[in-house]
């Protein structure tokens, strides 16, 4: 492809990529004895001005995260301040849509040492059970033992895991205008639910996990919607620089 057809380097990492998820198929399921895919890399594109990105970059750093979290944790209404940083962590350390916090259910949530949370309704109503695991649970734990004990009809009458101060269903529209009180207040711009699923996948990446890994955890259909989180961004690279 690259030196017969001349094609880019981002079509061959396309590419690549799809064989990388086939043979993994094939090796899971005992169809080949060897996933030559494992020796062979997807190269790196050098970087234009924005590295493939449009002005804004799709995930916060772990600078961005702490300074947005910190802002959120100084809510002084209680039920606020554990609703809105269990909302987060779930999207932040369990990678969940907004849809999909906005549906869980009280008896979606599994507590055992690790907590489980059961997506009934994922993207294209695909069912998933995704892990929260323990060090990342405290602010879920606190907001569950909370929602148990609310004695309003509004909530005993409600099976969602996520309600309001006013109502039994908290809508993801109402999650939006949650993220964006806290941003104005951290004076940080674009702070949207599907920042911090992308967090959850740079997050990854940066910790050393595997594009299938990443794959498989984000729920992602096709690795190619993956790739994007394993090269580095622009200002990635120029902090890199700026470290020489």
């Amino acid at each position: 492809m690259k030196h017969t057809l001349n094609r880019k380097q981002a079509t061959v990492n396309k590419t690549i990529a799809s064989l990388k998820t086939f043979f993994a198929y094939l090796f899971d399921n005992g169809l080949v004895k060897d996933n030559p895919m494992t020796r062979i890399k997807i190269q790196k594109v050098e970087s234009s001005d924005k590295v493939g990105e449009k002005g804004v970059s799709k995930w916060l750093t772990k600078e961005e995260q702490e300074r947005y979290i910190s802002y959120v944790d100084l809510e002084k209404n209680e039920f606020k301040r554990l609703l809105n940083l269990a909302i987060i962590d779930c999207m932040l350390f369990a990678g969940l849509r907004v849809a999909e916090v906005e549906k869980l259910r009280i008896d979606d949530v599994k507590v055992n040492g690790d907590i489980t949370l059961t997506i009934r309704e994922g993207k294209k109503g695909k069912y998933a059970a995704v892990t929260l695991i323990n060090k990342h649970s405290k602010n879920l734990r606190n907001w569950l033992r909370m929602r148990q004990g609310l004695a309003d009809h509004i909530y005993v009458s409600s099976p969602f895991l996520f309600v309001s101060e006013r109502s039994g269903r908290l809508t993801a529209r109402g999650i939006q205008i949650m993220l964006d009180k806290y941003a104005n207040l951290a004076n940080m711009d674009n702070i949207t639910p599907h920042r911090f699923r992308h967090s959850f996948c740079k997050n990854l990446a940066n910790s050393g996990a595997s594009i299938e890994i990443i794959r498989r955890l984000a729920r992602h259909e096709n690795i190619q919607t993956t790739a994007i989180y394993i090269d580095p961004s622009h200002q990635e690279q120029i902090d890199a620089l700026h470290k020489m």
